[in-house]
């Protein structure tokens, strides 16, 4: 675990022991709650990208590659370090979470002639549902235990 600045207190440690605990009892790592919200800031950022001119965009969407590769490497290295196996999405998990994305680029490619700020709409939609889907999710996975 790591600290910024001052070691966490005995009961801070004592939860962080209780939840590693009951983890590896689970057999795997919950995904933590930053997930799915970081990962919907990201794909908002890369459905405004288009928003950009040319290079700008290209930019952005280089940053946003790069943050979510760092969102997955930011988990699987705090699940390693505590030696359990991290929880996966199932095919049809990971479907029902990326289902929208291609349904909002069909519908932004069809009304940018109209207005170029469906992106950024879609974008928020987008963020939103990432971040709704997460917290069904976790919710799931606490009631099914």
């Amino acid at each position: 675990m790591e600290t910024h600045g001052s070691p966490p207190s005995p009961a801070e440690a004592a939860a962080a022991l209780r939840a590693a605990e009951q983890a590896r009892a689970a057999g795997t790592a919950p995904i933590p709650a930053w997930f799915f919200p970081a990962v919907g800031l990201l794909v908002a950022a890369g459905m405004a990208s288009v928003m950009l001119p040319g290079p700008a965009a290209v930019a952005v969407l280089v940053v946003v590659v790069a943050g979510l590769l760092a969102v997955n490497l930011l988990y699987s290295r705090r699940v390693d370090g505590a030696g359990i196996e991290p929880r996966r999405l199932t095919a049809r998990q990971g479907a029902a979470l990326g289902a929208p994305l291609p349904v909002a680029v069909l519908a932004c490619e069809l009304l940018d002639d109209r207005w170029s700020g469906v992106w950024a709409v879609a974008g928020v939609v987008l963020a939103c549902w990432a971040i709704g889907y997460g917290r069904r999710h976790a919710r799931r996975v606490r009631t099914a235990k």
